[in-house]
């Protein structure tokens, strides 16, 4: 067992004390969540996350100290179904920010005017919830079992204050697992997992009992030797010749083992002949010929030279086209508290039509496409307007 898995193992009463086997198990879970959970925030955070090398220690929570953490910020979940229990993530303000100004296409830089307000909390709780929800779907398929967590809960700490967290009581003991955690080109720094005691022994308990359910292994199969073929059959089919392993009596109650038969290749001296398959001439397939219906030529209409000349001159007029995704309504005071990141809720739903619109008339609708890197529209609606009625009765 490694010193980690060590840590504080001499000192703590003996009713909270963890084997090895337990604290390994412990550590093995830790890694596979936070492995499911550091790619949930690299979607989010579109940059590549890592979180690794778990370091586990048992320690009583009112001596919890993290100074290279501080000021910190902590973020709790409950496991409300599958397991129950607390587990309570602590993290460095200033890596919090950087995550936060990756989300929100920000500088990567940390100010000191930086102020965690009830907008910046509520984005800090959408990235735990991600990176948590993940982990916690890891964690139900390792298990076989549905997990849910509650909503998490954000608070900032500092390490003057760490007794009011809920949930835990200055003597209770906690399982912390310390983790590196690297975001590409933002952040290079760690964090710290906090599990309650007796949620950490269920889950060890429900990995070694899996574990111990774990079938046996066959054992090995010798095969006879056998003698070489001179001439191959026509269908050749391989030789076994298992040995037969003896059963203890203490086995006689448990499930039989089964043997995987080891297949011995013959051997030829000359090629084996290899099967001709005929491969079956596909049905006729009837084909007619589709009988269109002929539309009579009506041909252009002629127009009066004059009226000719004049719409000339109209073809020539140049208009202004816009496409409109969509509007919304706003305060002057919402509009003032604009900033860049800022996120404007339209009044259209993803991938309905957007309005093509002309010198402020609305005359289609159709679809966004994308040609040679530009946007453009594909018209699909022609809108019945009044612009277009009189657009050629003027001069």
């Amino acid at each position: 067992m490694s010193n980690d898995l060590q840590s504080n193992q001499a000192v703590i009463p003996k009713e909270v004390q963890f084997s090895e086997m337990q604290l390994s198990a412990v550590a093995e879970i830790e890694n596979i969540s936070m492995g499911s959970a550091a790619t949930a925030v690299s979607n989010l955070l579109n940059a590549k996350v890592w979180i690794t090398t778990p370091h586990v220690s048992i320690v009583r929570f009112s001596e919890l100290k993290y100074p290279d953490l501080e000021p910190s910020i902590y973020v709790m979940i409950n496991y409300i179904k599958g397991v129950k229990g607390t587990n309570t993530m602590i993290l460095k303000q200033s890596d919090v920010q950087l995550m936060l100004n990756q989300l929100m296409g920000l500088p990567l830089v940390v100010t000191d005017d930086f102020v965690f307000d009830e907008l910046n909390i509520s984005a800090v709780c959408e990235v735990m919830n991600q990176m948590m929800g993940s982990a916690a779907t890891a964690l139900s398929e390792f298990l076989g079992e549905s997990i849910d967590i509650s909503t998490p809960v954000a608070k900032i700490k500092d390490a003057d204050n760490t007794e009011t967290i809920e949930n835990y009581k200055p003597d209770d003991y906690v399982v912390a697992i310390r983790f590196n955690l690297t975001i590409d080109g933002v952040i290079n720094s760690e964090f710290v997992s906090i599990i309650q005691i007796e949620l950490a022994r269920t889950l060890a308990s429900k990995m070694l009992q899996g574990l111990d359910d774990s079938p046996e292994e066959a054992a090995p199969v010798t095969v006879a030797p056998q003698p070489a073929v001179q001439t191959p059959p026509p269908m050749p089919q391989p030789i076994l010749q298992p040995t037969p392993q003896p059963v203890p009596q203490q086995m006689q109650q448990q499930q039989p083992v089964y043997q995987q038969p080891v297949y011995q290749q013959p051997m030829y001296q000359q090629p084996m002949p290899q099967p001709v398959y005929q491969q079956q001439q596909p049905e006729p397939i009837n084909v007619q010929s589709i009988k269109l219906h002929q539309f009579e030529n009506f041909g252009t209409p002629v127009l009066p030279m004059e009226q000719q000349d004049n719409l000339k001159l109209l073809m020539t007029i140049p208009l202004n086209v816009s496409v409109e995704i969509g509007s919304a309504k706003k305060k002057v005071k919402e509009i003032l508290e604009f900033t860049q990141g800022t996120v404007i809720e339209l009044d259209r739903q993803a991938g309905a039509p957007v309005d093509v619109i002309v010198n402020g008339h609305l005359i289609a609708r159709g679809d966004v496409v994308v040609i040679d890197d530009n946007f453009a529209v594909r018209v699909t609606e022609i809108v019945k307007s009044k612009f277009l009625d009189t657009l050629g009765d003027k001069e």
